[in-house]
């Protein structure tokens, strides 16, 4: 064979390089919703959405278990590249930890954030950041946060910062904001959680509500300052959590002014990346929440369109303009496709688990297993590795309780 079909057959057999990873990555989550509360969201708005501009695509949600996913389990096919059971927190079909957006960003030497109108620990935040295999274990998830050295998370969330998890923070450097003013002042790296539990629904705030807690374009501006600093970059979650808790109850005005405050950091965040042009912003709901209709027939719990104008909740109540009226069709999730947004139309992907791939040319990827004795002690579970050392199960290690194996942080 020749030198020159011996060249052509080597580089046939090289197999295409994915694009470099941009230097930062954004990836924001309205939580639960579909095209029908855009509908609406405009309307009330009187105007067009920042949402509207940077739409090209549609995604498909399905986990792995069932064909209508939960948070968690969208959280983990988007943070991680491979569907799995509902409920199940960035672990894989089998338990087996995968390894997260945040994770992938830190062991790349970037700056990790992320922000959210739920609790901190809620199933989208955790989804990106750490592990479990019931979304509901919140002990296991605040702790992994603390140990993940991550510089941001914002939300809410309070009720889970023991004095024994406060100390952890404060001794790990993290500055502790509880309101929208010390947040303003806060620098470094920022643990701040602004509620007990979900953060207060913005209409609430527009009711008149006393109120001392920072909205989601502001939670998100402050993370922007912080991460932007890391001359390699960030990772940036930000979640607009509340559109599906309104849609799980059937508050309309609940979900439509969430939306319109993320349609408001969506614009801001857009017009950092436009400034930083080696930044990549993705934007798509996990999942649709409620089923949302556009009719003509009325609903039999019909109202007039100043519902929805009003500052107040009307629970429960349908929504009416001047041409058609609103109602829910379930109080679950549903399982239609959903929106895809961004700044950069070549990063399209059409399954909720090629997110990492298309941004990032990432691989799904199981963390390592670590070998060592599991014991109890201090009131703790820990690791004895080989060498003497002891890890603590979530702050120092991933500790899987189903399976009692223990997982490597990248």
């Amino acid at each position: 064979m020749n030198a020159v079909k011996s060249l052509v057959l080597a580089l046939a057999l090289v197999p295409i390089l994915a694009l470099a990873a941009p230097k930062n990555v954004i990836v924001m989550v309205p939580d639960g919703t579909g095209v029908a509360t855009l509908t609406v969201a405009r309307q009330v708005k009187g105007a067009p959405l920042a949402l509207d501009k940077a739409i090209y695509g549609a995604v498909q949600t399905r986990s792995a278990s069932s064909s209508i996913t939960d948070s968690a389990a969208a959280a983990t096919a988007m943070s991680c590249g491979e569907r799995t059971y509902n409920g199940a927190v960035a672990v894989d079909t089998q338990k087996r930890p995968l390894k997260t957006f945040g994770e992938w960003a830190k062991e790349n030497g970037k700056a990790v954030g992320i922000v959210t109108t739920d609790t901190i620990v809620g199933a989208t935040p955790s989804g990106f950041s750490v592990h479990a295999t019931q979304r509901k274990d919140a002990d296991t998830l605040i702790e992994s946060q603390i140990g993940s050295g991550f510089e941001v998370f914002l939300g809410g969330g309070r009720k889970h910062l023991t004095p024994e998890r406060t100390a952890w923070l404060k001794e790990r450097g993290y500055a502790l904001p509880k309101t929208a003013a010390e947040l303003r002042d806060a620098k470094g790296k920022i643990f701040g959680l602004f509620a007990n539990d979900t953060m207060t629904a913005m209409v609430e705030r527009r009711s008149g509500k006393p109120c001392d807690e920072p909205t989601l374009p502001e939670m998100a501006g402050k993370a922007l300052e912080i991460l932007s600093q890391d001359p390699d970059g960030f990772f940036l979650l930000i979640e607009g959590a509340q559109v599906d808790h309104g849609a799980h109850v059937h508050d309309l005005p609940w979900s439509v002014y969430e939306l319109l405050t993320f349609d408001e950091t969506v614009a801001q965040v857009l017009a950092f990346a436009e400034k930083n042009p080696d930044t990549v912003v993705l934007i798509a709901p996990d999942h649709e929440t409620g089923g949302l209709t556009l009719c003509t027939t009325e609903p039999k719990e019909g109202a007039r369109a100043e519902v929805i104008r009003a500052t107040t909740s009307k629970r429960g109540k349908g929504v009416s303009s001047k041409d058609w009226f609103v109602k829910y069709t379930t109080g679950g999730h549903t399982g239609v496709d959903v929106f895809l947004a961004g700044n950069n139309r070549d990063v399209r992907p059409y399954l909720n688990c090629e997110f990492p791939k298309a941004i990032a040319g990432r691989d799904a990827e199981r963390l390592p297993e670590l070998q060592g004795k599991t014991v109890e002690a201090d009131g703790a579970t820990w690791l004895e590795t080989a060498d003497g050392k002891r890890l603590r199960a979530n702050l120092d290690a991933i500790y899987v309780k189903d399976t009692g194996k223990w997982y490597a942080r990248p």
